[in-house]
């Protein structure tokens, strides 16, 4: 049953996230197209304010999913209406927090914008996003129970929906011609992010009628103690992952240009596209792996594991190859087609863009790692590592931006990641988890970050060498050529070189069971 819902979740959370990354990459190209680049700017920069906010939410989201893990598996329904009330008052609560909180931040837009006189109303299209961002949270506290019950394909099919709504209405906003159309492309999101909410949580009512009794659950001060210890714990997480996915444009506004932001919000909308693909497996994983560390072994839990860890190698090592590669080449050719003008100066240097894939690849190969320690509710062993990540994120990054430009403030995310992340949250899972030795992860693990090294700079060399040098191709031509080598070179290495070893062939049988026998659980053997 496990392997079936895991089959489910998967398709259909790539399914919708290829739909909803697609719809946004089509809006953001015709925003490129009719909006001025000091609003592509301000976009950026406001939703990644708007992030900081959202640090009110404290993670509390993660932790309901992970309180209703046990209790789903004992069919324990009276411990499901209490948790359901006691985050329903908690949400309701963080709205609040986050709308006084961007009121309150609305007079001082000026310090993070430069020359903010070039951004037309950038106060009211800010109190737009802050509306937006504050509404989404009035109603998905019922919503966290399909996660938890292995069943966010549901969520997932909403989505696809609401984002091809949202992309015509938008498009049709956008090319109207009105003076007005920022402001009307923002109230469309808007209202369509809280009726997608509601429809969610009148489904998840359906399903689980149960929470609709209005007898009234306390949770005991044992189990409010243990929430509020991982709520502290998940808001330290909240504070590093913000800071090291929101600071970026922040840097950019204040030290390079708002301008900048935008350009930069190109390319991050590549990355979006790319971990939209990759990063439903994981997510889908997430109730499994909860689902699983209840239930079964610690054995079974680490051999899934290491078949995980070697697909994530996998999969991040040819999206990073891809990216550093075809970035570049891809938006300039897509920007002559929408017809946008001097699309050269859109284009960032060679340096920023490996900087950029090398930063999507250290977050990728952390994803095994981080989602099992976070279904197995291990936060508060590593509680303040996201702090000090943070302080030498920013610390590094602005240190960094007078010798590198806008590559050093990539550069300090890198960096702040591997002193800390990178080795802490392994250490967190294997000493707390799965109470093992660290030697074989370890050792895989260099080898993984080595190999992943390698094909970065051998398909880089083929391409300059074969398609550039050689054939001198350019435009689509070279896009194509370019394509073929990130797609051959480095998978055919990838599976020459790993193919004889045990992980290798667990992946694929485990993926032939689920997609051939998916009425079955995932098999796993269990080690002595």
């Amino acid at each position: 049953m496990r392997g079936e819902k895991l089959f489910k979740n998967t398709v259909v959370g790539v399914l919708s996230q290829a739909i909803s990354a697609l719809t946004a990459a089509v809006v953001h190209l015709v925003f490129i197209r009719f909006m001025i680049k000091e609003y592509l700017g301000a976009k950026s920069l406001f939703s990644n304010i708007l992030d900081f906010l959202s640090l009110a939410e404290l993670g509390i989201g993660l932790v309901l999913v992970y309180s209703m893990y046990q209790p789903i598996a004992e069919k324990n329904e009276r411990k499901l209406i209490a948790l359901t009330q006691f985050y329903r008052k908690a949400y309701h609560l963080i709205a609040a927090m986050v709308f006084g909180s961007g009121l309150c931040l609305m007079p001082f837009l000026s310090f993070f914008i430069d020359n903010m006189e070039k951004v037309p109303h950038a106060q009211v299209i800010f109190f737009l996003y802050l509306v937006s961002s504050a509404s989404s949270y009035l109603f998905v506290y019922k919503q966290s129970i399909l996660n938890a019950d292995q069943k966010i394909y549901i969520p997932h099919l909403f989505s696809m929906v609401f984002s091809i709504i949202q992309c015509v209405l938008q498009i049709i906003v956008l090319v109207s011609g009105s003076p007005y159309r920022f402001f009307y492309y923002l109230i469309v999101q808007t209202v369509l992010v809280v009726f997608k909410n509601f429809l969610l949580t009148r489904t998840a009512e359906k399903l689980y009628p149960f929470l609709n009794s209005k007898e009234k659950i306390l949770l005991t001060k044992d189990e409010k103690k243990a929430i509020y210890k991982n709520v502290f714990a998940m808001f330290n997480h909240r504070v590093g992952a913000v800071v090291l996915g929101s600071t970026d444009n922040l840097l950019i506004s204040k030290f390079i240009g708002i301008i900048y932001c935008g350009f930069y919000g190109n390319f991050k909308m590549i990355v979006n596209l790319m971990t939209a693909f990759i990063s439903q497996f994981f997510n889908a994983m997430l109730s499994s792996v909860g689902n699983m560390s209840a239930l079964e072994s610690k054995d079974t839990v680490y051999k899934t594991f290491k078949y995980l860890h070697f697909l994530s190698f996998w999969l991040y090592t040819f999206s990073t190859v891809a990216f550093i590669e075809l970035a570049n080449p891809v938006l300039m050719q897509v920007l002559v087609l929408m017809g946008v003008e001097d699309v050269q100066s859109y284009g960032f240097t060679f340096p920023t863009i490996l900087m950029i894939g090398l930063n999507f690849y250290v977050i990728g190969i952390r994803k095994v790692p981080l989602t099992f320690k976070e279904a197995m509710g291990l936060l508060w062993y590593d509680r303040y590592k996201p702090l000090v990540e943070a302080v030498i994120n920013v610390v590094v990054s602005i240190a960094a931006i007078r010798s590198m430009g806008i590559a050093g403030i990539f550069f300090g995310t890198i960096f702040s990641m591997v002193v800390t992340s990178l080795w802490v949250e392994p250490l967190v899972l294997f000493r707390h988890g799965l109470k093992r030795s660290m030697g074989e992860f370890w050792a895989k693990e260099c080898l993984y970050l080595a190999f992943s090294g390698g094909m970065i700079a051998i398909t880089h060399y083929a391409d300059v060498w074969l398609v550039e040098d050689t054939l001198r191709l350019t435009g689509w031509p070279e896009i194509l050529a370019k394509l073929g080598v990130c797609i051959l070179l480095p998978n055919a290495l990838t599976a020459l070189c790993f193919c004889r070893m045990k992980d290798f062939r667990e992946l694929f049988g485990a993926i032939g069971h689920i997609v051939f026998k998916k009425s079955k659980p995932i098999p796993v053997e269990a080690e002595g």
